[in-house]
């Protein structure tokens, strides 16, 4: 442990070596260039990359890179790539200071997951350029303060290994700064391979330094012509931060020869090179595992905080906000859309936000200046909008420190120091004096450090720092740490956590060195990362200007020991991410972001194909259904006799008996698992596919499965995965002589031409409850508004509250919106149960409920194909919608055998349209099946209505809801006079008649 630490790399790393010969061999055909220096008519001696007046041969690059495409999907070098039809070439204006002419230059894309040394790869290319074609000038342009520092550092760690791989070779690296622009005449007239860093700020406004004249320069030209003149090679760092036209303008004025383009997460991927998915990465064991920590309250609605998540640049703009929505009387977090003049109460119905009308809505690249004003003076920002909850910090605090340390007496006799990353919500809640996150930290980690031998004799302040950069736009090096309003002492410590997290991470990873703890706001979101970060802790909420992706990118690299050696061991290499949601969550929103960052996932179900049913005019004119639907179509009216000090009693037996919700922290813990699934086809016999489903996980587990499959056979439950969803067989068919299958979510396999696609396997999470922190919170109107919702008077809802136990009512103090809901749902069961028994239906003979037959069973109505099967010559349309397997099953099984037989003469399915209207706290009920059938020999036509149920017991039924439609739909039925009836598809018995009234009795007995 002695040893001085150095980084060590493997040069023979066959998917980085197939990056690099991807875009070297771009080149193929193009001329060594010898190092001459160019006289430019003026005293400056500039040595280009390539003669001024030449440009490289697109047709020869569009070749090459065809070739290369080709190449790689031959030898499964990453992801397969499409095939670039035209050599795309970014073409227009330089910036307006720097003459506004036009420029043409071809960019290339390299795509790489995060962690795979994306950064070794292209500073190697660079020496495999200088060695094969003699290039000698480039510029690395990078987004942030963060990212320039970390490729300085970069260059520096590998300088040692690059001049053992080739002959000694050295490099001279300048970092840009605008105060030292003298530099320029090094990168200009230098003969060797030269590297310049820049910031994209440094160069994107016409008042730039590099735009003006300057002393430090002999001769006419301004500095960005020195630039120009070399011919530079740029390589965009992070290159989808690159993609407005004012950062294409301000790279076109440096006029390159030509662009690389190297980056995780591509919008844009012009003429795309090379691939490496994440499901590459986590496959191949290039990056750590992920597991995830969820830490969320549960039923705690009472800090009722609105916050901004972000501002979308739509015309209009339109603001995303977290609020609390009154949904059926109980309060409910959802995202709201708002745009200018809208009001909040009115699309909450919560009090709460009474006045706030859109006043103004602002976008900013920055949190802060994502800006959402109300006419009532109240504002808010994505940055101040974060709610610091202090006992869910508490807990993901807790939870990180002690996964840190647990991991570290584990590792330590391996010589790995383990280190832990912090994402916290805002600055001053770590660098205030009181910082809520700095306070919580300290009290929980000498809790917990008596436990470990490492951590025994350290103190809280020893091992952590923070880093919190605010970078002058136009001068990297000056760098500062939040220094506003702070004594020199402060400054200086905060710069030494600068100079150790930026800039020594070697010293970070030794164990001579306490810091193993780290804190940042969104400097260190991308560009900055550390092989040893094994814990990452969200204290923000991530919004769409600081991701998931990039935050847990941070610690996908695989760790090292004291010596600087990779740990090959996949067991030690796993990242744990302790998030602020809860788990399943988490892993969905990370996941979309590996969609919406380009990594296939299965597509969204397009809309699926309309099939056309058309209606049976013979049995629609006939005596049968139009005598049949008169009855059905009788307008009813409904009474209740509500025994009001029964209910009251029913409601108190309930409330008395419910457990009331205190608010908990729940803590579940389980991996997130990258997948590839590949659908083939392999044969069609007949009516029958043969299909082969192969998935690969990030885990190394493979499974592969043939099978046969026939129309309406569903993938997911064959399989019994959930990632198959949506896979139902539609057909089989052929095209042009190729058989192919497709299925319900649109997707179609042919023969030779497999569907691929990739997602994510949440394992199923372990989980932990514990107690939140016990706070009293004001009790809202709650009598007002469970009358609002029942319809019961205040007194009776006052009654019922002052009836129930003591003990009962005190817990409200403590969760007020969990017990609320509570009490609303006990009282809403019980009046819902009232009304049941008390319900009563009227006929009125004189009144229809609809008046226009044709508008409910039109000629031709239009269904999604997936879910129509043939009716048969008793259905009133020749196809009828289903709904269910149950539904399927009782027409196949059981209505058409019967039909067959000459039993059943008309058979369908009620529409959507048709409802029996019940109480509103009940809800409208939309039966199933009106069925007429001959009977008694054939003497008598029966008309029956049936409701498809996967069981006839109401009280399996999986809503409760239904139960009580069902039983008032029973004395509904009974009173118009038809028979009616719950079965299921197994009900060979569907047809046989009861007396309405004893089916009641008997229903209400077995419940």
């Amino acid at each position: 442990m002695g040893k001085k630490f150095t980084f060590k790399y493997n040069p023979d790393q066959k998917f980085q070596l197939d990056a690099i010969s991807s875009v070297v061999d771009l080149f193929e055909g193009i001329p060594f260039q010898e190092q001459k220096e160019m006289f430019a008519g003026t005293t400056n001696d500039v040595t280009p990359n390539f003669p001024n007046e030449e440009v490289l041969d697109e047709i020869l690059l569009h070749e090459n890179l065809q070739i290369i495409q080709e190449r790689n999907n031959a030898e499964n070098r990453g992801s397969e790539l499409d095939i670039t039809d035209d050599l795309e070439v970014d073409d227009g204006m330089v910036l307006e200071v720097a003459g506004n002419d036009s420029f043409r230059v071809p960019h290339f894309t390299v795509e790489m997951e995060t962690g795979t040394g994306k950064t070794y790869v292209y500073l190697r290319t660079l020496y495999e350029f200088k060695k094969r074609y003699g290039f000698t000038k480039f510029i690395i342009v990078v987004p942030s303060v963060a990212i320039y520092q970390g490729v300085i550092k970069s260059i520096q760690t590998m300088r040692n290994h690059f001049r053992q791989l080739y002959d000694n070779q050295d490099v001279t690296v300048i970092p840009y700064d605008s105060n030292k622009l003298g530099e320029l005449n090094t990168f200009s007239n230098n003969t060797d391979l030269t590297i310049m860093v820049m910031t994209i700020d440094a160069f994107n406004k016409g008042n730039n330094n590099i735009y003006k004249h300057t002393e430090k320069l002999q001769g006419e030209w301004k500095p960005y012509q020195y630039i120009q003149a070399t011919r530079p090679i740029i390589i965009l760092d992070e290159a989808q931060n690159f993609e407005s036209l004012k950062a294409k303008e301000a790279i076109r004025t440096l006029k390159p020869l030509f662009v690389l383009r190297y980056s995780a997460t591509h919008r844009e991927t012009p003429n795309l090179v090379y691939r490496l998915t994440p499901i590459d990465a986590f496959k191949n064991n290039l990056v750590k595992q992920i597991e995830v920590i969820g830490v969320a309250e549960l039923g705690n609605l009472n800090d009722k905080v609105l916050r901004l998540v972000e501002i979308k640049r739509t015309k209009p703009l339109t603001a995303i906000l977290k609020a609390f929505v009154l949904e059926k009387g109980e309060l409910v977090e959802r995202e709201i859309t708002l745009k200018q003049g809208d009001n909040l109460y009115t699309k909450t119905r919560n009090p709460d936000y009474e006045h706030f009308i859109v006043d103004e809505i602002r976008y900013g690249k920055k949190e802060e200046e994502q800006i959402i004003q109300f006419e009532n003076g109240s504002s808010l920002s994505v940055s101040d909008s974060i709610l610091s909850k202090e006992s869910i910090f508490r807990a993901q605090i807790e939870r990180t420190i002690s996964v840190h340390m647990h991991r570290q007496q584990e590792l330590k006799t391996q010589g790995i120091k383990v280190l832990s990353l912090f994402f916290i919500d805002r600055v001053k809640n770590y660098t205030a004096h009181d910082g809520l996150i700095k306070r919580i930290f300290d009290e929980s980690f000498e809790k917990l450090k008596n436990h470990y031998d490492h951590f025994r004799a350290l103190q809280a302040s020893e091992v952590r720092e923070g880093y919190f950069s605010k970078p002058k736009v136009d001068s990297p090096e000056e760098a500062a740490v939040d220094t506003d309003g702070r004594t020199n002492a402060q400054r200086e410590m905060e710069k030494q956590a600068f100079e150790l997290i930026m800039k020594r991470k070697e010293r970070l990873l030794s164990f001579n060195e306490p810091v193993s703890f780290v804190f940042a706001h969104s400097a260190l979101k991308e560009g900055w990362d550390n092989p040893n970060v094994f814990q990452i802790c969200t204290l923000n909420q991530t919004s769409s200007t600081i991701k998931k992706r990039q935050e847990i990118g941070r610690g996908l690299r695989i760790a090292v020991d004291q010596e600087g050696n990779r740990a090959e061991n996949h067991e030690i290499n796993v990242l744990t991410v302790i998030a602020n949601e809860q788990y399943e969550s988490f892993v969905s929103r990370l996941q979309q972001e590996y969609i919406e960052d380009g990594t296939d996932a299965p597509p969204p179900p397009k809309k699926p194909e309309q099939g056309e049913v058309k209606r049976n005019n013979d049995l629609y004119n006939s005596e049968d259904f139009i005598k049949f639907w008169r009855k059905l179509n009788k307008k009813m009216t409904y009474k209740v006799n509500i025994d009001t000090e029964k209910l009251i009693e029913q409601c108190v037996e309930r409330l008395n008996n419910a457990d009331f919700p205190s608010p908990l922290i729940e803590i579940t813990r389980g991996r997130f698992i990258m997948c590839e699934y590949k659908i083939s086809l392999i044969d069609v016999e007949g009516k029958r596919a043969k299909i082969k489903i192969h998935m690969e996980d990030s885990t190394g587990t493979k499974k592969e499965n043939e099978l046969f499959i026939e129309v309406d056979d569903d993938l997911k439950k064959i399989t019994r995965d959930e990632r198959l969803r949506g896979f139902k067989l539609l057909h089989i068919d052929e095209l042009y002589g190729e058989p192919y299958v497709k299925f319900t979510n649109e997707i179609t396999v042919k023969k030779f031409e497999p569907y691929i696609f990739h997602t994510e396997r949440a394992e199923k999470p372990k989980k932990l409850l514990e107690q939140a922190d016990k706070t009293t919170y004001p009790i809202p109107d709650f009598i007002t508004r469970t009358a609002n919702e029942t319809y019961l008077t205040k007194k009776t809802v006052l009654d019922i509250f002052k009836r129930i136990s003591k003990e009962k009512i005190e817990k409200i103090f403590y969760n007020p919106e969990g017990w609320i809901s509570t009490f609303l749902s006990q009282i809403r069961i019980a009046l819902s149960d009232h009304i049941v028994e008390n319900i009563d239906f009227q006929i009125d003979e004189n009144k229809e409920i609809y008046d226009d037959v044709d508008a409910l069973f039109p000629k031709m109505v239009k269904h999604p194909q997936r879910e129509l099967i043939e009716s048969g010559v008793a259905g009133l349309y020749d196809k009828v919608q289903i709904d269910s397997d149950v539904e399927r099953n009782f027409i196949t099984d059981l209505i058409k055998p019967d039909v067959d037989k000459g039993n059943t003469v008309l058979y369908f399915k009620f529409p959507p349209k048709f409802k029996i209207q019940l109480p509103k706290i009940i809800g409208n009920y939309n039966p199933d099946w009106a069925i007429i059938r001959k009977y008694n020999d054939g003497k008598l036509k029966l008309e029956l209505t049936r409701e498809t149920k996967g069981g006839v017991k109401l009280d399996d039924l999986r809503f409760p809801q239904e139960k009580r439609k069902i039983l008032c739909a029973m004395k509904y039925f009974e009173k118009i006079g038809v028979s009616y009836r719950v079965v299921t598809d197994t009900s060979y018995d569907w047809m046989d008649i009861k007396e309405s009234k004893q089916l009641s009795l008997e229903e209400s007995n077995m419940m």
